[in-house]
């Protein structure tokens, strides 16, 4: 009930000047009540012990009844200062940890579309780049998006137990029909610049380590047969291994999917939602091998969650790879997850044998059954998904909304309107809830 009443505490400044004038009201209130401090009914509890042994020779033990009635309203006002002076201090130690939240910077500043302009929340020291080399290539076609134009191409709930590895597109369903990127143009005119936030934090239990996630958000323009066309590329990546190899295996996945998207992307002649959304499963798949063939040099064990976005066209192309999320929030409908997590948890509650809710607690709740590095072969999830005036895409590793449940992140973004923002209280949220881990998050309104 308070985690409840804090974030709401958190996002309207009025509950806020209300709280505090009605915690001063309570002051006055006790203070003249009982006569300021300490409250008369404690001395006069003192005054009544004190008197006690006078009046046991003349009144036997009929004397503790004078102290009775101070007593019992002396537990009352204790108990009421207590609450009120337990309230006021919990307020004070979450002024106290926003203040060091605002401390360290939680967003950027973003160039408009006109610009190309890169945001990379990453730091390795060594200058270390790709094991393998991504050159940029024509990527194969896998097999057509399937259901109808603008729904989101979810996958399917596995046939047999266990975590076996589902396609998200099987090749068995019928195709879906390409639509020419010229009749996208002018159906859908360019709604670029995004407005974009960026949330990143160490967490609470890891304020000494490096932050292991990366995170990119990319806006630019090209020209397509003689048109401009703007775009976004937004990935969170989730290292694992240990702070070092964490580090550099959510760096190889953001290198790998950065430079097969924007080469692709720009040298592209046949632009469509299979071309879209190949070039990022084959950059998850270039992240893949690289992360794999480094950690094979090293001899040592890393791998990374991974979501990506590319948003053309009123379009977002989505892909991910563990329990890294991408959500869209829409007024009308609220915040829908887009991702699958492939974590046993998620395989539990998709078998019935857990609760939605019992995810945040279950004890194997870390274990991912499908990590970019793993091996030699990855299978990639993907999703399409037809956007709207004022959506917002969410992208967030599970440091973020293991701490902050969905319901809340919905409040949140319905409440504030600026992105950065947005992320900042998302983060702040995060860290409330423990910050257990490292915290990364981007919101894109479109």
């Amino acid at each position: 009930m308070f985690a409840e009443f804090l974030t709401m505490y958190d996002i309207h400044r009025w509950l806020r000047y209300v709280t505090w004038l009605g915690l001063g009201c309570l002051f006055v209130f006790f203070l003249m009540a009982e006569g300021g401090l300490p409250p008369q009914s404690w001395l006069s509890l003192i005054q009544s012990v004190l008197n006690l042994p006078a009046l046991w020779p003349a009144h036997g033990i009929f004397a503790l009844t004078s102290v009775v009635n101070p007593l019992i309203w002396s537990v009352i006002w204790g108990c009421l200062w207590f609450v009120v002076l337990k309230i006021c201090m919990a307020l004070f130690q979450h002024h106290q940890q926003l203040s060091l939240q605002v401390a360290q910077p939680l967003s950027g500043s973003w160039l408009p579309a006109s610009q190309l302009s890169l945001a990379v929340s990453s730091q390795l020291h060594g200058g270390d780049s790709l094991g393998v080399a991504v050159p940029r290539l024509r990527l194969p076609q896998r097999s057509p998006l399937s259901g109808d134009s603008g729904s989101l191409v979810l996958p399917r709930r596995p046939v047999s137990e266990g975590l076996a590895d589902v396609p998200t597109r099987p090749a068995a369903e019928p195709a879906h029909s390409t639509v020419p990127l010229d009749a996208l143009s002018a159906e859908h005119p360019a709604a670029l610049p995004l407005r974009i936030g960026v949330g990143w934090h160490t967490g609470l239990l890891r304020r000494d380590a490096p932050n292991e996630d990366s995170v990119v958000a990319f806006q630019g323009t090209y020209t397509y047969q003689g048109r401009l066309l703007p775009f976004g590329l937004f990935v969170v990546a989730d290292g694992m291994g240990g702070h070092v190899d964490g580090l550099l295996a959510s760096r190889i996945a953001m290198q790998s999917m950065s430079h097969t998207v924007l080469q692709n992307i720009i040298m592209g002649r046949e632009l469509s939602d299979e071309f879209f959304t190949d070039m990022l499963v084959g950059g998850g798949e270039w992240a893949n091998m690289a992360i794999y063939q480094r950690a094979q040099a090293d001899g040592t064990e890393m791998g990374t969650t991974l979501t990506a976005a590319l948003v053309i066209n009123m379009r977002a192309y989505v892909v991910n790879v563990g329990d890294s999320r991408t959500y869209l929030f829409r007024d009308t409908t609220g915040l829908m997850q887009v991702t699958r997590d492939h974590s046993l948890v998620a395989s539990l509650v998709a078998f019935g044998q857990i609760t939605p809710d019992e995810v945040y607690t279950h004890p194997e709740r870390s274990k991912i059954y499908r990590s970019v590095g793993q091996g030699e072969d990855l299978h990639v999830d993907s999703f399409v998904v037809d956007l709207q005036p004022h959506d917002r895409l969410v992208l967030c590793s599970d440091g973020l909304w293991e701490m902050v449940r969905d319901p809340v992140i919905e409040r949140v973004l319905r409440a504030n309107d600026n992105a950065s923002v947005a992320c900042d209280r998302l983060v702040q949220m995060a860290l409330r809830g423990g910050g257990c881990d490292n915290i990364s998050v981007l919101v894109v309104d479109v």
